[in-house]
């Protein structure tokens, strides 16, 4: 399962100061993999990437998930 931003968000961005991962990008940015540009999930809001999300797997819980002010990551 991947973990993906809602409407809800209000681009504050601490989910992304959160990531353990790295997965998570602000709208306004093209993401980078492997020395190729990929065009924005999201031109509204943060988003998650979801080859980069690992689901916080060495943690007891998902970091974005419990940081999100307007529980806006499903």
């Amino acid at each position: 399962m991947t973990m993906m931003i809602t409407e809800d968000c209000i681009n504050c961005g601490a989910c992304a100061v959160e990531c353990p991962a790295d997965a998570i990008f602000e709208p306004v940015h093209k993401r980078k993999n492997i020395g190729e540009n990929f065009p924005n999930i999201s031109y509204e809001h943060f988003y998650i990437v979801p080859d980069l999300c690992n689901e916080c797997i060495d943690f007891n819980e998902l970091k974005c998930v419990s940081i999100c002010p307007m529980d806006a990551i499903k």
